[in-house]
């Protein structure tokens, strides 16, 4: 009468009890559903869990449902994962942990079709469990890019499996609907989007690129089939037999079970984007919409060089030549700008002679402090400790007239993603150059690949002071003082020469929080203090901004930045 012997209904055992079970959730508390869902659908997975047809039709119901979850999740992600590491790893987490607890569940489920080949109520559901695979698959893939991830071949091969025993059933062109508000869609629909998403990833793109990307691709790849013949000569194909995505076909005779894509229908959607956006850019030059038009021309740009059949790669502004050795790296703004302020600001100390009885000895019996340069030398590396990349130093792998391309430790993944700042220079040695990160690939679980253009070669940190308006009661106008009133701030002025004999052109980079079109301060060096404002914004980025700064004072330049080197950085230091 009580109900004491009753045991309680899985929420998953049926569609019912998963409609009432995801009803029960708060509308505004989705971590709350999301701990919920991993908890159960690792109950389905378990090898001694009963698993029903009437279950695998409630967790593709489940599944359906928790399209607003993973939208919610993934636009946190985009907007707050640049805040700080702990956030990114807690929202990634939160992505990857629920895309892996139902690829898990739906492995468990299809280990019992394979086990009913008799059953009717098994083997309808086999095509829809089929593209809740792959589709999950690609979920898998995108979030990994997310990070800069590449699957590993095994997980190429996860994907091709299904897609097979699709094509050998021969319903892989049958029309299934997954959730409501969702067109149909297709098995070898969402096998050629997980296949594209891959491609189109060289390793340049944000995550909010990435997922406008995802978005779009569903549209841009509605009309392309694979084939068992090729359209043309250098057309992509895939080997279900392999553990690798989509290729470009060679000369080589190609074996196993391989299919062609013709990729000619997408590349020209992409291309008339392009000519859609160089049309408004030139039209209205202007523009508020321009900056963001300009983004998405060169983001779409790659992507067609990406997928055109008849390939034509970009032309490099620099060949690249194979190097070999290591370099010191500091990872963002706030750490450089610490690092390059403190080493000019406090230089290491020279122990003077005669100052204690050890450096008085020393002198009497060597002629000269033994342990001078070696104390230096340690002073130096706890220095740089304490802001250089965790991991050690960087591998270069080769270098161009542009840029470096580097394996770094995967201990700094966190710490770096496109449009971060590094600092970088030669292991051992003295000075440093400015990059940008531009590109990067994950290769293994211990390391990954970075592609840094270079913007400095030559760069100091300095103070900025703003300069307040005239009616305010600190402010000073006189132009021979040497004390100014405002705001202090670091920031990092740079100095790019390309060639030797050319002058070097000089820029700034502040927080981005500080930056003003045509803002007035004062630059301070330790030899000099020069009034300048800001003048052309050259990139922008969520934590700094770089622009070109213009002397306000025209009969007097802005201080070179190789004499100010020069002059701050004692002879022994190029030992560290």
């Amino acid at each position: 009468m009580f109900g004491f012997g009753k045991t309680a209904r899985e929420p998953l055992a049926d569609i019912k009890s998963a409609e009432r079970w995801l009803a029960s959730f708060p509308a505004n508390d989705p971590l709350a559903m999301h701990a919920e869902i991993l908890g159960v659908l690792g109950r389905v997975a378990q090898p001694t869990a009963r698993r029903t047809p009437q279950g695998l039709e409630a967790v593709c119901f489940a599944d359906g449902q928790c399209a607003g979850l993973r939208k919610s999740l993934t636009a946190q992600y985009i907007e707050h994962a640049t805040r700080s590491s702990k956030i990114e790893h807690q929202l990634w987490s939160a992505l990857f942990d629920l895309t892996q607890a139902f690829l898990v569940a739906y492995y468990a489920f299809a280990r019992e079709v394979s086990m009913h080949a008799q059953s009717a109520k098994w083997q309808q559901q086999l095509p829809e469990l089929l593209c809740r695979q792959i589709v999950h698959m690609g979920l898998d893939a995108k979030i990994r890019l997310y990070r800069y991830e590449q699957w590993i071949p095994a997980k190429w091969a996860e994907l091709h499996e299904p897609f097979s025993l699709a094509c050998s059933r021969k319903f892989e062109r049958a029309p299934l609907l997954l959730g409501p508000g969702r067109g149909s869609t297709t098995i070898e629909h969402e096998y050629l989007y997980t296949l594209l998403l891959q491609l189109m990833n060289a390793g340049n793109m944000t995550a909010r690129h990435l997922e406008w990307v995802a978005g779009e691709l569903g549209e841009w790849c509605a009309p392309l089939r694979l084939s068992l013949e090729p359209s043309s000569a250098t057309s992509f194909f895939v080997d279900l037999d392999a553990r690798e995505g989509l290729r470009r076909r060679t000369p080589a005779p190609l074996e196993g079970r391989v299919l062609f894509l013709d990729t000619r229908p997408l590349h020209s959607v992409l291309m008339g984007n392009v000519i859609m956006l160089e049309q408004k850019i030139r039209g209205q030059p202007l523009s508020d919409r321009t900056p963001k038009r300009s983004e998405q021309l060169g983001l779409l740009s790659k992507l067609a060089s990406q997928v055109d059949p008849e390939f034509k790669p970009f032309a490099r502004r620099g060949e690249r030549m194979a190097a070999a050795g290591m370099v010191d790296a500091i990872v963002g703004f706030a750490r450089i700008s610490g690092y390059l302020h403190e080493e000019e600001q406090t230089p290491l100390p020279t122990v003077e002679s005669g100052k204690s009885f050890g450096g008085t000895m020393e002198l009497a019996v060597f002629g000269r402090m033994r342990n001078e340069t070696d104390r230096r030398v340690e002073l130096a590396r706890r220095r740089l400790a304490n802001f250089a990349a965790p991991g050690g130093p960087w591998e270069v792998k080769d270098v161009s007239q542009t840029g470096f391309r580097l394996l770094a430790p995967m201990s700094v993944a966190n710490m770096v993603t496109l449009g971060t700042l590094a600092a970088i220079r030669p292991h051992g040695q003295t000075p440093w150059a400015l990059g940008i990160v531009r590109r990067m690939k994950r290769l293994t679980a211990d390391r990954g690949e970075i592609g840094l253009q270079v913007i400095a070669n030559t760069l100091i940190g300095v103070d900025l002071v703003e300069q307040r308006k005239s009616h305010e009661a600190d402010y000073s106008v006189d132009g021979e003082a040497t004390t100014v009133n405002g705001r202090t701030f670091h920031g990092l002025f740079l100095a790019l020469r390309k060639r030797e004999a050319d002058n070097p052109v000089q820029s700034l980079i502040v927080p981005a929080v500080e930056y003003q079109p045509a803002k007035r301060l004062k630059l301070m060096t330790t030899m000099a203090i020069n009034p300048i404002r800001f003048g052309r914004l050259l990139e922008q980025q969520p934590d700094w901004v770089w622009a070109t700064v213009e002397p306000l004072d025209l009969t007097a330049p802005l201080p070179s930045i190789s004499t100010i080197m020069h002059q701050t950085i004692p002879p022994a230091a190029a030992n560290e």
